[in-house]
């Protein structure tokens, strides 16, 4: 009988590459651990009871993890491993298939298997194990082969043991990432041996592109002389430890000038940022220095360029999953979820951080109440995964701040606006009055809240032209706005745009005059960069209100919490210019840590790590998201990629394996992505068709309104940007 893995690779043949690729994946003291793993993980696979399930059978005991993790930890106590790297390689192994464990749940499962086995009540790891010891011969030929006659009950109760010993201990950050590195190296090992793929060859890229880049750029932008004084800065600076900063105000070339930070240090680089917006933005950039070479990567974006043209969908999707590119352009969010999860999608791509420069760009935009754990976070990743941070901001946060920094136009601040703030309440229609004040010039009004956005919108429309931006206007609209409204500014065409805060940090727009409903401090210094960026004119104004609607709390207090704003309003007195704006935010941010006590947000996950307990950890940059998804048919490219979504998802039975094994996860992985284009979040459940394969509901133009977007009847309350 032969022996497949999969319906077009024989077994042996499969250990076999996937122990010799988690090996080479992993760094010296992980590469035996790394090899077991690999060659063990699929042992399972040499029963009649998986090959008939291969085949299209059913049998209640093809379930293969469990025994092949049981045979890989007795492996490793024979080859020496001690008790933490044996428990690694197990835990790797009876988790391939899903989310790591950890060792309280391993422990969970080890007591039961060996309560069932001592009771004879186990039906099918002892039929497992007669079925390899009978068929398994020919891994004798792996460099660290099986012994295929093991005691299964005291291999079972030396495990247990072993989770036990663990479970006693609290374990140093560097154990944590050791265990989920293990298990990146394994299953993304695993994934590119059933798909047919090969590993790229990686090679450094080349800072004479940055050079070549930045010799090519003209400019009479008024900015340009600090933009030279920060490059050449950047150009000529030898850093010497793992997390270093660059401050540098907004509008001074600092996505070229960390670029060419990262690309002096010959590794990987990961270039991370706040918002998909602006990964966008920052991607186009880097793809212009380095074409071909950079992967843009969240949760709307499917990789659709490569040097060979003649690269399949299925290998674009393998690389741009495990960060195989020279450098990759992502999230905050995709990149902590590298470091902080256990799901095997995140976990995938962690080997590809090891020995990385990690550019987080925009660090402030971090929420206050996870600074601390960053900090923590990011000094524990850079001495155990060899990573180099560099953290890029105008305002750097105390708790963040590295202790190497680099801010060579400290003193030579521009000072491009005038904030005028008026400690009073008023109305979005007030908000409204104002404006019309200013309408000869194009204006951006920033509000907290959807709800209050869409009333200035109303107030507006008739009497100047309106531009709209929220979280229920479509992604592609969103886009397609903001491209049409820098042609607008460039062509001097007044308007005036009503946003929330998703025009926040970093793009690219340059309004003369400015109205924000207070806010954090942090975030008005952000509205503030989005007036007279290009220094234009000789001062741009930017005019602070406090927004409360009828019967309510104010909008900041309904956003961001009463203690944030009496912080604000404590920092905030009277009229400023940018040039205070420094010494404004350290003030802020000392008395945002007094308040608040930062530091101890981050105690739960650290106990969590420290316990090695990958599977309840619970973290995430984003605070609580609306509930229900809307796809919205405003187009015909809309009903078209939701056609072909639908289409991908209806490939039935084999088909899913055919070619490499991939098609049918690339075509909706592909068309999931185009598809949330026209996808908002909404938190009340909407009165519409709910597709329950996709977990969307339906909603077609009748709902969308050509301006403010999705049309749905939530509480007031709850309509947050």
């Amino acid at each position: 009988m032969e022996f497949k893995s999969h319906p077009d690779k024989m077994l042996l043949t499969h250990l076999r590459e996937v122990g010799d690729n988690a090996e080479s994946l992993a760094p010296p003291n992980l590469k035996v651990a790394a090899y077991i793993a690999g060659s063990h993980h699929d042992l399972g696979k040499y029963t009649k009871f998986f090959q008939s399930h291969l085949n299209g059978g059913k049998s209640k005991c093809s379930d293969h993890a469990g025994i092949s993790s049981l045979y890989a930890f007795n492996t490793a106590r024979r080859q020496g491993l001690g008790d933490l790297l044996s428990f690694f390689v197990m835990d790797a192994v009876k988790s391939h298939h899903g989310k790591l464990r950890g060792v309280d749940s391993m422990r969970r499962w080890l007591s039961t298997l060996k309560d069932s086995l001592e009771e004879g009540d186990e039906a099918c790891l002892p039929l497992q194990q007669e079925e390899v010891e009978r068929n398994a011969g020919e891994t004798s030929a792996l460099k660290y082969s099986p012994t295929l006659h093991m005691d299964l009950s005291d291999t079972v109760k030396e495990a247990w043991k072993v989770t036990h010993r663990l479970l006693d201990s609290r374990h140093p950050w560097g154990e944590y990432f050791l265990g989920a590195l293990l298990f990146s190296c394994l299953i993304d090992a695993d994934k590119h041996s059933a798909s047919g793929n090969e590993f790229s060859s990686f090679s450094p890229m080349s800072v004479e592109e940055v050079f070549k880049f930045h010799d090519s750029l003209t400019s009479d932008n008024p900015m340009k002389e600090r933009r030279e004084i920060l490059y050449n800065a950047v150009k000529s600076w030898e850093r010497k430890g793992r997390i270093a900063g660059i401050i540098s105000p907004t509008g001074t070339g600092k996505t070229i000038s960390g670029i060419l930070t990262a690309v002096k240090e010959e590794r990987r680089v990961v270039y991370s940022l706040p918002f998909i917006s602006i990964v966008e933005q920052n991607f186009d950039v880097a793809n212009a220095i380095f074409p071909d070479k950079v992967l843009k990567f969240h949760h709307m974006s499917f990789p659709d360029s490569s040097e060979d043209e003649y690269m399949s969908a299925e290998d674009k999707l393998l690389m741009a999953e495990s960060w195989d590119y020279p450098m990759v352009v992502t999230t905050f969010e995709g990149l902590l979820a590298t470091l902080l999860s256990n799901r095997n999608v995140n976990l995938k791509r962690l080997h590809s951080l090891y020995g990385s420069v990690v550019i987080l760009d925009e660090v402030q935009a971090i929420p206050a109440d996870k600074w601390a754990l960053v900090r923590e976070v990011l000094e524990e990743a850079s001495n155990s995964l060899d990573v180099h941070f560099i953290l890029m901001t105008a305002t750097m946060p105390a708790l963040l701040r590295p202790d190497e920094v680099l801010d060579p136009l400290k003193g030579m601040e521009p000072n491009r606006v005038e904030v005028e703030f008026e400690d009073r309440e008023v109305t979005p229609e007030e908000i409204g009055r104002e404006v019309l004040d200013h309408a000869d010039k194009s204006v951006m009004v920033e509000l907290n809240t959807i709800a209050s956005a869409e009333r200035v919108a109303d107030y507006l429309k008739g009497k100047v032209e309106v531009e709209f931006l929220s979280t229920h206007v479509t992604p592609w609209d969103r886009k397609r706005r903001i491209e049409e409204m820098k042609e607008r500014l460039n062509r001097g065409d007044p308007f005036v745009l009503v946003t929330t805060q998703v025009v926040e940090a970093g793009v690219d727009v340059d309004f003369p005059v400015v109205f924000r409903d207070l806010g954090p401090l942090d975030s008005v210094i952000q509205a503030a960069g989005r007036c007279n960026r290009n220094s234009r004119l000789e001062k741009g104004k930017v005019f602070v209100r406090r927004v409360r609607r009828e019967g309510k709390a104010t909008d900041f207090n309904l956003v961001y919490g009463k203690f944030t704003e009496e912080v604000t309003l404590r920092v905030m007195k009277g009229n400023f210019c940018e040039k205070d704006f420094r010494e404004m935010l350290d003030t802020y941010y000392r008395e945002l840590e007094r308040v608040r006590n930062l530091k101890d947000q981050s105690l739960e996950v650290e106990e969590k790590a420290r316990l090695l307990s990958y599977d309840e950890i619970k973290f995430s940059l984003i605070k609580e998201e609306p509930k229900y998804t809307v796809m919205v048919l405003e187009s015909d490219e809309a009903v078209r990629r939701l056609d072909n979504l639908r289409k991908a998802l209806n490939i039935k039975g084999y088909e899913r394996r055919n070619i490499k094994g991939y098609e049918r996860r690339v075509e909706v992985k592909k068309w999931r992505a185009l598809s949330e284009e026209f996808m908002v979040k909404v938190w009340e459940k909407p009165n519409l068709e709910e597709d329950k394969r996709l977990e969307v509901f339906i909603s077609g133009k009748e709902m969308y309104d050509e301006v403010k977007g999705f049309s749905v009847k939530e509480r007031e309350e709850t309509l947050l940007w």
